[in-house]
């Protein structure tokens, strides 16, 4: 059986619970899906007033039939430091921050045979991103 990915989106965002955006109707939803091709791990160090770590990964792929993403960059942070994922169309570019301390786990997600990456933007600006994988 082959596998329909945006069927399966549609179930996930029906499956939000979230009220306003769980009654949004499907066709209002902004999506862009990034199946997962290459993957490249950085570590670094950055100053401006202070002088933090840098944790990011960066994937490519294959945009879904109804996206136009090319990349995606998921950078680490503590909590404190975490923002709002959001889609630049400019450069194609998934943009999604999330807890330094779910490192351990992308990193086994993006070991996985299937991964792909999506973000969904609502009328009311309401946006969710996650990476999903299947081994």
């Amino acid at each position: 059986m082959a596998f329909d990915i945006e069927e399966e989106f549609a179930a996930r965002i029906a499956a939000i619970e979230a009220e306003p955006q769980a009654s949004t109707p499907l066709d209002q939803v902004r999506r862009e899906i990034l199946f997962i091709r290459d993957v490249v791990h950085t570590t670094g160090a950055e100053r401006n007033d202070q002088m933090r770590g840098l944790v990011q990964i960066e994937v490519d792929g294959t945009a879904s039939p109804n996206s136009t993403v090319e990349r995606g960059i998921i950078r680490f942070r503590p909590r404190a430091e975490l923002k709002p994922p959001y889609f630049k169309q400019k450069d194609r570019t998934i943009r999604v921050w999330l807890d330094l301390n779910h490192l351990q786990h992308v990193s086994l997600q993006l070991s996985h045979r299937k991964r792909w990456l999506w973000i969904g933007t609502w009328p009311d600006g309401y946006t969710y991103a996650d990476l999903h994988s299947r081994p």
